[in-house]
């Protein structure tokens, strides 16, 4: 393993957007962390087809050195391009570490990445240890969470690692750090790309696998009627949420197999979990207990899931729903939320 400390994080800075995602500064975070740890350099690699100011968010997170790849294919993520340009400087420089988001960009250049440059790749890693930074033991959940898989390099020139944002945070460094940026002009022919970007599709919520959604609505059997589960559709479009379900609703064939949650089915991680009329078999809290708030409405005071909610409600659920989506429908209208 190299001795040389050099910490490379591949943030998905994007000149179409406006703010920075909550993963790119988590990644940015994570390896100003790791250089405080080890020794070294934090060094952000950043593309971009205009002139943009960088620096601010570098010396927040206390990123000492920045290479700034410009190009007018930069406007958006071509797998190409990055992979062209990103192999040229492995391989001219060696880093230490390149650490990429567990995403649709990460899981699809990381893997592609390795291979050409002859290192390893670790995709989503949770926990990295650093106790002997001479040989970093990466952490990365296998079986639906139940347990993790402990990865080491043995021979490695690069160790590219891609992080679920689960285990990003917001670390703030207490010193600034001036960075040193560097701006590189790419020669790169848009003539000899096998892959054109030709427009973006608004997602439909409803479609997004449940693995991927923000906002989930899950139906169990308390909500598995004919009269109740039109009024779950209607609040989880309202929530432009995806709908899910536990398995006596799938069982039944109210819900196809792919909206199933839990550990025999999507082990989910939403931001919100909203149960309605699910009981809380054991096999369902495995797959919803990396949700980042749940709130429950049971009619049951007794139902297991009420143990493992963030918020709980003992309602009726042919009460609670329609009031509760005139509610949002009003608010909505109000412009109290969009």
């Amino acid at each position: 393993m190299s001795d040389n400390r050099e910490i490379w994080v591949l943030p998905e800075i994007y000149d179409r957007e406006k703010e920075v995602s909550k993963l790119s500064l988590g990644l940015l975070s994570r390896a100003s962390r790791i250089k405080q740890k080890v020794g070294g350099v934090a060094t952000a690699l950043l593309f971009s087809h205009q002139q943009r100011d960088f620096r601010p968010i570098l010396v927040r997170y206390g990123i000492e050195r920045a290479l700034v790849f410009k190009h007018s294919l930069f406007e958006r993520y071509l797998l190409e391009p990055y992979l062209k340009t990103l192999l040229k400087w492995l391989e001219q420089e060696n880093p230490w570490m390149l650490l990429m988001g567990d995403t649709t960009t990460g899981r699809e250049l990381a893997p592609q990445l390795a291979l050409l440059a002859g290192t390893g790749c670790i995709p989503g890693c949770v926990k990295i240890d650093l106790t002997d930074p001479q040989k970093p033991v990466f952490y990365r959940p296998i079986l639906g969470g139940q347990m993790y898989l402990q990865e080491s390099f043995v021979d490695a020139k690069t160790m590219i690692i891609t992080l679920s944002e689960k285990c990003l945070d917001d670390f703030i460094p207490e010193t600034a750090t001036e960075p040193v940026i560097q701006e590189i002009n790419i020669d790169f022919n848009p003539d000899v790309l096998r892959v054109e970007h030709l427009d973006y599709c608004k997602v439909d919520f409803r479609a997004i696998d449940l693995t991927e959604s923000e906002v989930i609505v899950s139906a169990g059997a308390g909500a598995a009627s004919d009269d109740i589960l039109p009024l779950v559709s209607e609040l989880a479009e309202l929530l432009q949420g995806s709908l899910g379900a536990s398995r006596p609703v799938v069982d039944e064939g109210k819900m196809p197999r792919n909206r199933l949650i839990g550990q025999t089915g999507k082990v989910v991680s939403p931001d919100l979990y909203l149960a309605l009329g699910i009981s809380g078999a054991s096999h369902h809290i495995g797959g919803i207990q990396d949700s980042r708030f749940i709130v429950s409405i049971n009619k049951d005071p007794y139902a297991p899931i009420l143990q493992s909610s963030d918020q709980s409600f003992i309602a009726d659920l042919r009460e609670i729903l329609p009031a509760l989506i005139e509610k949002i429908k009003k608010a909505k209208k109000d412009g109290t939320i969009l």
